[in-house]
């Protein structure tokens, strides 16, 4: 056998050759007479079709393809050099396994690696639509994929200072307006959720420190007390007043300064009439009026709030350490009460 015939015999047994470099270093390969480049080589196709790999089924079934059809060393070197270039490790062991298991020689493989890289590669046209990622404990995104120019429309219309808010007042412009009921578009989603509320949780909802409390809602997220109140109460087209015992209506957590119809509506629900005594100025016509004065740092909040004729609510008195004339309405064990001073 001449010198030739024994270097083609040699390299035909591909997968055999690599397998042969098991406990074997590249010092240990270059004492046996392989060229430093192929003993680099031949470890580097070691590691990949003999060592650790999270796709140890198409590692076993690559090996068994290239042993069974007889690829040589030249055949599996093509193979690895497509193969490492896919975009992620599952793409190129999805390689590794077809192309082990096709049978051509060493360049009809690499017209076959070319083509199957490319159809790997290729850059997949985004799906149209909406997809929402939760993470636990962190903000959640909301994605949205579709034609340029409706992206291109939607992302102009928000508002680079507040995105998130002008976001939310496009989403819900209904839940914006506080002079006005929602109408059935453009309002919040009812929540339709189960919550657990431990006892000294209510209580505390109750008491207006709902920000202080969390609640797991069924469709992932997590709310505090305050906004589940405000967003059950807010969002729905039938009225309710919630009176608690002892503290009056619920606080609904508001933060502006003047009431809006639902507050309206519930303190006329609670005072029908002007709350001043004796006087019977009907809630309809009358004033919201602040038990602790808005200058005073008195929230719009239920249990705050109070229906006043436009006189009355001119002569109470909001400054409680001036002395007494006219006196002032206060809250006292839950229900809104005259006082002198």
């Amino acid at each position: 056998m001449t010198s030739l015939q024994a270097f083609l015999a040699a390299i035909r047994p591909g997968m055999d050759i690599v397998a042969g470099c098991a406990g074997l270093s590249e010092k240990a390969l270059i004492s046996a007479g392989a060229p430093d480049k192929t003993a680099q080589q031949l470890l580097a196709l070691y590691d990949v079709y003999f060592g650790r790999t999270a796709f140890t089924r198409r590692q076993r079934d690559s090996v068994a393809s290239a042993q069974r059809l007889g690829h040589s060393l030249p055949t599996i070197e093509v193979i690895e050099r497509y193969a490492i270039r896919a975009k992620t490790q599952r793409a190129a062991w999805q390689m590794r396994e077809e192309l082990c298991n096709t049978k051509a020689d060493t360049l009809a493989m690499e017209q076959v690696a070319k083509k199957k890289l490319k159809a790997l590669n290729s850059e997949r046209k985004p799906e149209q639509g909406v997809k929402l990622y939760r993470r636990k404990d962190k903000p959640w995104t909301l994605a949205i994929t579709g034609p340029s120019t409706l992206i291109a429309d939607m992302h102009a219309a928000i508002d680079p200072a507040s995105p998130l808010e002008s976001l939310e007042n496009l989403f819900f412009p209904a839940a914006k307006d506080s002079t006005s009921v929602p109408s059935p578009t453009g309002e919040r989603p009812r929540i339709h959720t189960n919550v657990i509320v431990q006892l000294p949780a209510l209580a505390k909802i109750l008491q207006g420190d709902g920000e202080e409390i969390s609640l797991q809602m069924t469709n992932g997220a997590i709310m505090s007390g305050a906004e589940y109140v405000k967003r059950a109460l807010d969002t729905c087209l039938d009225y309710a007043t919630l009176v608690h015992p002892h503290e009056g209506p619920v606080n609904l957590y508001r933060t502006k300064r003047f009431a809006n119809r639902k507050q309206r509506l519930m303190a006329g629900a609670e005072n029908p009439t002007c709350a001043w005594p004796g006087c019977n100025h009907p809630a309809d016509k009358a004033q919201v009026h602040h038990l602790i004065s808005w200058s005073r740092g008195g929230p719009t909040n239920m249990s705050n709030l109070a229906t006043l004729c436009h006189y009355h609510n001119g002569v109470n008195e909001d400054d409680p350490n001036a002395p007494p004339l006219r006196g002032r309405l206060a809250r006292v064990d839950g229900k809104v009460r005259w006082q002198r001073g």
